[in-house]
């Protein structure tokens, strides 16, 4: 009989009918998700992980300035940084927003604040990484370090994350396009 172990060390048994027989083995069988790196396609080519970024053009399409998003979400001492008494504040550049962020603003301890919402504090994670496309477990661990000295965590599977950054939301947090190289 055929057997395998959990992610708990345990032995499972599978009957040998039910293994054999591929239409009633379970498609995701045995699959710890928080493991898998890698998606196979139906050709076993290696297709890259999932990744989320800010849709910048959908942002600023829905009416909203995304340059003006970012600069509202700088701390006291980023604005400094940027006010520059010719541009009037969140009217310049959002990459230098986003720079300013990344070196000043995510190094303060209240960057990322306990009682942020999730969607809020990746919206601020994905701009302090320069809009650049996050995986789910880098998302992950950009929050859980952030709340590491919280009593409770909220729950950050990548199963609700992924969930939640799928949704329509008004951050415009999507799927990151992959864009591939042609061969030849």
């Amino acid at each position: 009989m055929p057997e395998s172990r959990c992610s708990t060390g345990q032995t499972i048994f599978f009957d040998d009918y039910e293994w054999r027989n591929e239409a009633r083995r379970p498609k995701n069988y045995m699959t710890n998700k928080t493991e898998n790196t890698e998606l196979l396609t139906g050709d076993s080519e290696p297709m890259e992980e999932l990744r989320f970024q800010i849709d910048v053009r959908a942002f600023d399409a829905s009416g909203r300035s995304f340059a003006y998003a970012v600069y509202s979400r700088l701390s006291k001492n980023g604005k400094s940084v940027v006010d520059d008494g010719k541009t009037p504040g969140g009217f310049g550049s959002s990459t230098e927003y986003m720079k300013v962020m990344a070196n000043i603003c995510s190094r303060e301890p209240d960057f990322l604040l306990p009682g942020t919402p999730i969607t809020e504090a990746v919206f601020k994670l994905l701009l302090a990484n320069a809009n650049k496309a996050m995986t789910v477990e880098e998302i992950q661990s950009g929050l859980t370090t952030a709340w590491a000295s919280v009593i409770y965590l909220k729950n950050l599977s990548d199963d609700i994350l992924r969930r939640m950054l799928d949704e329509d939301n008004d951050y415009f947090i999507k799927r990151a396009v992959v864009r591939r190289r042609r061969r030849g």
